[in-house]
């Protein structure tokens, strides 16, 4: 007996327990207070709870530097609403205070205490910043905003750096300010030249906030949030953008103390924005910089661990960071010569924060052994610029050991071909076999004599056809160099089919593959090995013209920027032209 009423004395405090933080949860109290308010203007601190149980007091705020000019003032809302015949009501009290600043700065309100239904509830605190009260400022227009005769508004691109690097990331933040109580009609973003963008989300809210400019009080609320990556060096503009809001303007009344006040429509324009880019660094630079600008990590991984001939094979590199991730080439990944590559499998998350773009790209290479044995895939590289520290950084994985086993046998269509040409022989001897016609038997041998010629024919065609094949098929790099227009001549294909639909990155993204693509099937060299140097100095080794070469990085550099800038139907067009023209001047040459 004893035991039990031991268990039943735990099970209830067991439960007092469970209950006891739900019925402390439930007596939240919510603070409201203006984020900035202006030294020796008034200004209101609530304290909100929703709840069935009474709302007693909270203690009075004491602060150095705040004034308690009222409070607390007590105000009781109820509501009542039927849904399908359910009833429900919500009841919640506040409790204000009307406060003074009489300091500029930052002023801290303590966490404070209330109770509720006779329990103590601890009850969060607030920051308040307080600006300094107007200054006599002239009322006139400039080149960014306007005036009236109750107000003044203006509007202002606001960049977080003017002196950057080439594609170094930084934000850009449109803001207005206003003097009067405004709405916003309309907004006309800036078209950029010579910047790519990537906007911050937006919810469509906007938060008005209090701020100090030059010596006045404004309201301001932030209209657009962007960060830009300058693509060339030297001085480039923001240009400015437009916004058209709804403000009050009075008209002239007799009524010496009672006018009124129409909306007007204006528009306001920002100035533009001068950011001088420096160049990268040709100093130091490694041979495989591919334009990454930022701060970034890398992590490589073999995602088959018993490799097996005529099977895939998988590597898996992650990089991630702050920068331009989403715009840079993948690095080039080196398998061994017997292994069948193919194109690498790239995907990319980006988040725009509020000063930078945080990237994940993972690309996974894809390559098939056609022999066994031991093998080493060398290490990946990937190299970028470091705007902080001014330096290139390398990041390095490791090397990656392959112990090749025996797959399934490849059965190539020369084998199956040579299996049907020996069936249908076996089938041509087995008829004659068959035949048992009397007075036919001499000219049966005959035939034999005949046939054998043709069959010595047929085998040795075979052999060379399978000789040549098997040829081709040993040094892949010559196999590939052979298709190589053929391949870039498909891709075209399907990338005019792209254009043709509106598929504005498939089409950039299938363009570039052809690029590369034919550049190394024409080389002997895989892709993952290629860059613009590279290209370039393999190029001018081989004698082609300057100017084909620099026809072809500058359609290079097109795409890649295309890929990420707006672009029209006509530009898309214009850059299949040059790329098919490239293409073919290039194939002219024997490489």
């Amino acid at each position: 007996m004893k035991s039990v009423a031991f268990v039943g004395r735990s099970l209830a405090l067991s439960l007092c327990l469970l209950l006891l933080p739900l019925g402390l949860r439930a007596q939240v109290v919510r603070v409201e207070v203006p984020q900035t308010v202006v030294q020796g203007a008034s200004f209101q601190l609530s304290y909100t709870y929703s709840g069935s149980e009474d709302f007693e007091r909270v203690t009075e705020p004491k602060v150095a530097g705040l004034q308690v000019l009222y409070g607390p003032a007590r105000q009781q809302m109820s509501s009542f609403q039927s849904i399908n015949g359910r009833n429900s009501s919500t009841s919640s009290v506040s409790l204000t205070y009307t406060l003074m600043a009489e300091r500029t700065g930052s002023i801290t309100i303590p966490a404070a205490t209330a109770t509720i239904g006779g329990k103590r509830v601890n009850v969060h605190g607030a920051t308040v910043r307080v600006l300094p009260p107007d200054k006599n400022a002239p009322a006139g227009r400039s080149q960014s905003g306007g005036a009236t005769t109750t107000g003044s508004y203006f509007f202002r691109a606001l960049p977080g750096a003017t002196v950057v690097y080439e594609k170094q990331a930084f934000p850009i933040r449109y803001k207005l300010y206003a003097t009067t109580e405004f709405d916003i009609n309309s907004f006309e973003a800036p078209q950029y030249d010579g910047f790519l963008s990537e906007k911050q989300a937006d919810d469509g809210r906007r938060q008005l906030q209090l701020e100090t400019y030059q010596g006045r009080n404004y309201r301001t609320v932030d209209i657009l949030s962007e960060v830009l990556f300058p693509q060339r060096s030297g001085t480039l503009t923001i240009p400015s953008s437009k916004i058209g809001i709804r403000v009050p303007v009075p008209q002239a009344s007799d009524d010496p103390f009672f006018g009124s006040a129409v909306l007007a429509d204006r528009t306001v324009e920002s100035a533009p924005v001068t950011i001088q880019v420096r160049p990268l660094p040709t100093e130091g630079q490694p041979k495989d910089f591919s334009g990454a600008v930022g701060s970034f990590r890398m992590r490589a991984e073999l995602l088959t661990k018993t490799p097996k001939t005529n099977e895939s094979v998988t590597i898996r590199l992650t990089l991630e960071g702050t920068g331009n991730l989403k715009q840079v080439i993948s690095p080039a990944i080196a398998f061994p010569q017997d292994f069948e590559v193919y194109d690498p499998k790239e995907t990319y998350e980006g988040h725009v924060t509020a000063t930078n773009v945080q990237g994940k790209k993972v690309i996974e290479y894809f390559a098939i052994p056609r022999r066994t044995g031991s093998v080493t895939v060398p290490p990946l590289t990937f190299s970028y610029f470091d705007p902080q520290k001014g330096r290139y950084e390398i990041l390095r994985s490791q090397s990656f050991s392959l112990q090749v086993a025996q797959g399934k046998a490849e059965v190539s269509e020369e084998k199956g071909s040579l299996r049907q040409q020996e069936e249908s022989l076996r089938t041509l001897r087995s008829d004659e076999g068959t035949k048992e016609i009397t007075g036919l038997r001499v000219a049966k041998s005959w035939g034999y004599l005949l046939l054998y010629p043709l069959v010595v024919l047929i085998g040795l065609g075979i052999y060379f056809i399978l000789a040549r094949r098997r040829s081709l098929r040993a040094d892949s790099l010559s196999y590939h160099a052979s298709r190589a227009s053929a391949v870039a001549t498909r891709r075209l294909r399907k990338a005019r089919q792209l254009l043709e639909a509106g598929s504005r990155e498939p089409f950039y993204e299938e363009t570039l593959r052809a690029l590369w693509g034919y550049l190394g099937d024409k080389l002997r060299l895989p892709v993952s090995e290629l860059s613009r140097a590279t290209v370039s100095e393999l190029l001018r080794g081989r004698g082609l013209e300057e100017s084909t070469i620099q026809g072809l990085t500058e359609v290079i550099d097109e795409v890649e920027y295309a890929r990420y800038a707006p672009a029209k139907e006509g530009d898309m067009q214009a850059l299949y032209t040059k790329t098919a023209t490239v293409i073919s001047e290039i194939d002219r040459h024997k490489l």
